[in-house]
């Protein structure tokens, strides 16, 4: 097997050497993905709470402006 370097050489490496190459390469992408993932999961989090938090503050205001109660006694 032969092997190409990032500058340019060309090494013989052995079958187990190959292997362990491409398991270290997919493990570095491996890892890319899972932060990926963390930071959309954080975003995420970050929309679902403000969008609860403005639902709080709408209903907050309509309950300011009596409106619930209004319908009640109508």
């Amino acid at each position: 097997m032969v092997w190409k370097d990032k500058d340019g050489e060309k090494y013989k490496i052995s079958f187990s050497e190959e292997l362990q190459l491409k398991n270290l390469k997919a493990v570095k992408e491996n890892t890319e993905w899972q932060k990926r993932h963390f930071f959309v999961k954080i975003a995420l989090l970050l929309i679902g709470l403000i969008s609860i938090v403005s639902m709080l503050f709408v209903f907050y205001q309509l309950d300011k402006i009596n409106f619930f109660t209004g319908l009640l006694y109508r």
